[in-house]
């Protein structure tokens, strides 16, 4: 019988992990598949395994508990991989919650397209009730595709929070995510860029929903100005750190981030004397094109850990 791992980085969320862990121990149509649960807790202080602990007494499934002091994106998600038993690994980040079919539709996706990772779609609801439907294209991931289609060519726009892989033909190394992009992000877009190269083949599950829960302090103009920056960022130099570079393609889209520079800069001026969403919006996308023209180190803000725009 086949075995899937989902791999569940933290770091001090225990509400966030709660939910999205009671999401996991939802999954229906595992008949077939026998699934295990890692935990990976990467605060210093190991702070997560009590809650952990007396979730996993209830769990339908084996719940394992890793503690990866070692601060970083990077980290959690090898030491995660390095636990996992599985002939598959799923990602499901901390602040997500996955739908009970989650598991199974990527599972039958994986199996009929033998596809090398399988990613499904993210839906964004904020915590609190909060109106999140003008935010909500900045925290999505929406793909116009049928079931089972290749969508290797969207790589540059995937990211591993709701994504299963084979271990065998993806996550061989002992280092899969780049522990240099700890702090910055990114290192899951680098995987990506690698397999790419590699002639891996990634495909669709219209079915594996999730839902990304946006705290408070992310609805704002501003985290969302901060995080389409370093997203442009991210498109331009995980480019430059595959071996060899791929200069044509950072060259590409630093040209992307030029015309968008121009057209939403040009926009932004335009809606800026009235204000509200459109401008916001405009302004948003302007940084976008910013952070591709403006990836080199000296311009990387932090997304994980103290730098905390995440």
């Amino acid at each position: 019988m086949d075995r899937v791992s989902v791999v569940t980085p933290t770091f001090n969320r225990p509400e966030p992990l709660r939910r999205a862990l009671a999401s996991l121990f939802r999954q229906t149509g595992l008949r077939d598949l026998e699934v295990e649960i890692v935990v990976v807790d990467n605060s210093p202080d190991a702070n997560a395994r009590i809650a952990v602990e007396a979730l996993s007494g209830g769990a339908p499934f084996p719940v394992a508990y890793v503690s990866e002091p070692r601060p970083g994106v990077a980290n959690a998600r090898n030491a995660g991989v390095g636990a996992a038993r599985g002939r598959w690994v799923a990602f499901l980040d901390d602040d997500e919650e996955a739908d009970p079919l989650w598991l199974s539709a990527l599972v039958e996706v994986a199996r009929q397209t033998r596809a090398d990772a399988v990613f499904g779609l993210i839906e964004a609801k904020a915590e609190g009730g909060r109106d999140i439907r003008g935010f909500a294209p900045f925290f999505e991931r929406r793909i116009d595709r049928g079931a089972g289609a290749d969508i290797t060519d969207l790589a540059a726009f995937l990211g591993t929070n709701n994504s299963m892989f084979d271990r065998g033909t993806c996550l061989g190394a002992e280092v899969n995510f780049d522990p240099r992009l700890n702090e910055v992000g990114g290192e899951d877009s680098l995987l990506l860029q690698r397999l790419t190269r590699a002639g891996r083949k990634f495909h669709f599950a219209p079915r594996a929903l999730v839902y990304e829960w946006a705290p408070e302090r992310r609805l704002t103009w501003a985290y969302v100005r901060k995080r389409k920056f370093l997203s442009g960022q991210i498109r331009v130099f995980v480019q430059n750190m595959v071996d060899p570079r791929n200069h044509g393609v950072v060259a590409f889209w630093m040209a992307v981030g030029l015309a968008q520079a121009f057209v939403f800069g040009a926009a932004t001026l335009a809606t800026a004397p009235f204000g509200g969403e459109l401008s916001e919006k405009m302004a948003a996308r302007l940084h976008g094109g910013l952070g591709k023209i403006f990836w080199a180190p000296r311009f990387r803000l932090k997304l994980y850990g103290r730098g905390l725009v995440s």
